[in-house]
């Protein structure tokens, strides 16, 4: 027979591999293109129901130590073999095969780009095919494809001895990086298959296909999808916009498969996603009543999806969200994606209700427990809680309902706004209203701050007892970390959040300052003026005029505040650094000599004593050392008998020594009341 097919590609194969994207990941892509070559052959033949693909398994080591291994699904495979018994290479076929991008099998979704997927993770793909010629005659064809310079090589095309017709495909040698992806067990393979032709397998339009393993291991994808999936199949119909869908849902037996949604088109999947993108709840590990362990499969068909799968079959084409469509009526991913849940939110109504439930009262429990500041957004959200995820908790919980915590805080702004500066309410009513709804969501707002403030201050005492404790062997913590627990070392008031600084610990007022400097030097404090004088007290404050008081007044006051480190015991009052009085009274004695600017940006005096007053806190373990130094300065006891005070005449200066025990106690008891409130005593 004369030869008339030319046979040689008129595209340039290699740098059209080169431009394919096939991700990793998807490294069993190659093995489901030729078996859709495969299904589609045998349905053209026309014999389905008697249609066989096999797959063989080639991996990689020694075939005879490889034959004995009961178990090789530790070893990578290197190579499949795929056989069927369909129509074979006929003329027609091989004349659409060497034809790039053909449109031969347009009508069954082919893209015509299938042995090009192949070569980008195959070193080379050999083909042998038995076909029927236009005489009826049984005719042999083989050779094989490779990615670079000639590729079409060995092509022979022969009368063949073969009673049958049928093709084999060698997918030889993976590339590694595709490799190291493949899955090495044949049952894994086989389950793969059967989420991938998943609708020829529901509509019993799949031939027998069997895998056989190097050893001789078998396993039928038919048989899974039989056995383990038909059973649990859930279908139904439905619209979106003025295109037609169909929802699939089953459940998969297998812990490692996942809650997974898959977009199909010409009866194979494009693009799987986790069902936890559309509901929730629904992540890997959380399982629906009645279906424990058991994972939800979806599948999504439609001719739409046909239409618009792209060339690789690894996305679609349509556009994301309404933003991206020319018009209306076009149906984007975003459209189908909210139909899909509604559809899922409607078929799994009753487990998933349970579910929510259980996952509500969960909720309320640690929100009672452990986050009391969180009780409005259960009440204000309920609906955005009822779509948090199932296996939150603790701080990720918590983050989730800080989240939902902003939204109420926003809309509580916006509220406030409309009330306080729209003039265009329609009666009294309409206003009575909505001042009653921003003024019932406002101390609800405000409540919830104060019980998450309050905690907060719990859990700086709580922290500061433990700091004073000591480790487990006997050292105790640095002045550097009290010092950061009350206020960050080397900052100045605008550079910490409220949040941030603690000196309520040692009195309520030192809260509301109008300077403040950590650990600074003093001749960089930008409020001194002629002060040149490079030591740093830990925390330096200055009270102009506090911020409630519109008039001149003078109340402008300064504070110095030195925290010594826990159990420390090497004081003395031969050296100024080991003795904090005489420590605290020097600061004072430089601060003096100089000016500082108020809040109106005016110069004060600060050698003014009668106007000026200084307050000075030193904050330590007390000691027999430090207890006759104080009694040598004249410090009188405070009536509890845990710390010491001292009014330096001479300087205006109030002086108090205060034990971390004292701090500690008065700080509990002060918030006492607030700490019981909430339940949180101890």
């Amino acid at each position: 027979m004369e030869k008339i097919i030319e046979d040689e590609f008129t595209t340039n194969i290699a740098g059209r591999i080169k431009n394919l994207d096939l991700p990793k990941s998807k490294a069993l892509w190659p093995l489901f293109e030729i078996i859709s070559n495969a299904i589609h052959a045998i349905e053209e033949k026309g014999n389905v129901k008697k249609g066989k693909i096999n797959i063989q398994i080639d991996r990689e080591g020694h075939d005879e130590a490889l034959n004995e291994l009961k178990d090789v699904s530790q070893y990578f495979i290197k190579s499949f073999i795929v056989s069927d018994n369909g129509i074979g290479f006929n003329d027609l076929n091989y004349k659409s095969f060497l034809t790039a991008e053909s449109d031969y099998k347009v009508e069954k979704g082919a893209k015509g780009i299938g042995r090009f997927v192949c070569l980008k993770a195959f070193k080379i793909i050999e083909y042998k095919s038995s076909y029927r010629d236009t005489d009826n005659i049984i005719r042999n064809r083989q050779f094989s494809l490779k990615g670079y310079g000639k590729a079409i090589n060995g092509e022979q095309n022969t009368l063949s001895q073969e009673q049958i017709t049928g093709t084999e495909v060698i997918l030889n040698t993976y590339n590694d990086e595709y490799k190291i992806n493949c899955p090495k067990s044949i049952h894994e393979i086989g389950e793969k298959i059967v989420e991938h032709f998943f609708i020829y397998f529901l509509e019993d339009r799949c031939p027998l296909i069997t895998i056989i393993d190097t050893n001789g291991a078998e396993v039928s994808p038919n048989n899974i999808f039989g056995k383990e999936l038909l059973p649990n199949v859930i279908r139904k119909d439905f619209k979106v916009k003025t295109e037609n869908f169909n929802i699939t849902i089953f459940k998969v037996d297998k812990k490692q498969s996942g809650h997974k949604v898959y977009y199909c088109a010409n009866c194979r999947s494009v693009t799987p996603e986790n069902l936890s993108k559309y509901i929730p709840d629904l992540v890997n590990n959380v399982f629906l009543t009645g279906s424990d362990d058991l994972h939800f499969q979806i599948y999504i068909t439609s001719d739409y999806l046909d239409k618009h799968v792209g060339n690789e079959r690894t996305k679609f084409n349509f556009p994301d969200n309404e933003e991206d469509a020319l018009y209306d009526f076009i149906v984007t991913y975003e459209d189908i994606k909210k139909q899909v849940t509604n559809e899922i939110e409607a078929l799994l109504k009753v487990p998933l209700e349970e579910l929510r439930l259980q996952k509500i009262e969960s909720i309320k429990r640690h929100v009672e427990q452990y986050a009391p500041q969180f009780k409005y957004v259960l009440k204000h959200k309920s609906s955005d809680v009822s779509k948090l995820s199932a296996n939150l908790s603790g701080e990720k919980l918590e983050v989730e309902l800080f989240k939902l915590q902003q939204k109420i805080e926003l809309e509580t702004k916006i509220l406030g706004d409309e009330v306080m500066n729209k003039n265009d309410f329609n009666s009294v009513e309409d206003y009575q209203k909505a001042y009653h709804n921003y003024v019932e969501q406002s101390n609800e707002l405000g409540k919830a701050n104060l019980v998450k403030y309050v905690i907060h201050r719990r859990a700086i005492i709580d922290l500061l007892e433990k700091f004073l404790g000591g480790d487990e062997d006997g050292k105790f913590q640095s002045e550097r970390t009290i010092h950061e627990l009350f206020f960050p070392i080397r900052k100045e008031s605008d550079d910490v959040k409220y949040e941030q600084q603690n000196l309520w610990l040692i009195d309520e007022r030192l809260t509301y300052h109008y300077y403040l400097a950590s650990d600074k030097p003093m001749v960089d404090m930008p409020i001194l003026d002629n002060i040149d004088n490079k030591d740093r007290p830990d925390l330096f404050i200055f009270n102009s005029s506090f911020a409630f008081v519109n008039e001149a007044a003078p109340f402008n006051s300064f504070i110095i505040v030195e925290f010594k480190k826990p159990e420390r015991k090497d004081y003395n009052d031969q050296e100024v650094k080991n003795n904090p009085v005489d420590q605290v009274i020097d600061y004072i004695d430089t601060l003096r000599s100089g000016a500082a600017k108020d809040r109106t940006n005016k110069y004060i005096q600060i050698s003014d004593k009668e106007k000026i007053p200084f307050y000075a806190y030193v904050i330590c373990d007390f000691n027999p050392k430090l207890n006759k130094l104080l009694g040598s300065r004249n410090f009188n006891k405070t009536p509890d008998g845990l710390g010491y005070f001292y009014f330096h005449t001479q300087f205006n200066a109030y002086i108090e020594v205060i034990s971390y025990q004292k701090l500690l106690k008065d700080a509990k008891n002060r918030n006492k009341i607030l700490f019981e409130k909430l339940g949180i005593t101890g």
